[in-house]
């Protein structure tokens, strides 16, 4: 009975460690794009404004982009700059592939303000992980 014992844990260990393991290598595959948005206007956001950032392949022009990873949260009476961070598995990018961020801010699903120009990360030629974005207001 204890070497039967003996085995079970044995063997419980190992699965653990091997769990523990396969984690380690998700993790050490994971990387982020991070930054702020902010915008030019001096105008208070309401409390439930719900803030969009999104990393987009766009590389395909006549498609819509493949979204790889967004982050929403509501402003909850916070003004600007809202800080963001964007997880992403590195085996999932491809070299030749054209990254974006793009982010936008809604207020009861009315768009308020949104980024107007193309924010190239990761497979740019800066390899950009870090980035600040200013959004325009939406007339």
């Amino acid at each position: 009975m204890k070497k039967m014992f003996t085995l079970i844990a044995a063997l419980a260990v190992v699965l653990v460690i091997s769990a523990c393991t396969n984690l380690v290598k998700q993790d050490a595959d994971l990387a982020q794009v991070e930054g702020s948005l902010t915008y030019r206007e001096r105008i208070a956001l309401p409390h439930d404004a719900r803030i969009t950032v999104t990393l987009s392949d766009v590389s395909l022009m006549d498609a819509p982009a493949e979204v790889v990873s967004s982050q929403a949260f509501m402003a909850d009476g916070k003004q600007v700059p809202f800080e963001f961070s964007l997880n992403f598995v590195k085996s999932e990018i491809k070299s030749g592939h054209t990254y974006a961020i793009s982010a936008r801010i809604e207020v009861n699903n009315k768009l308020m303000f949104i980024t107007d120009t193309v924010n190239p990360v990761i497979t740019d030629s800066a390899a950009t992980t870090k980035l600040n974005l200013v959004l325009i207001k939406v007339k």
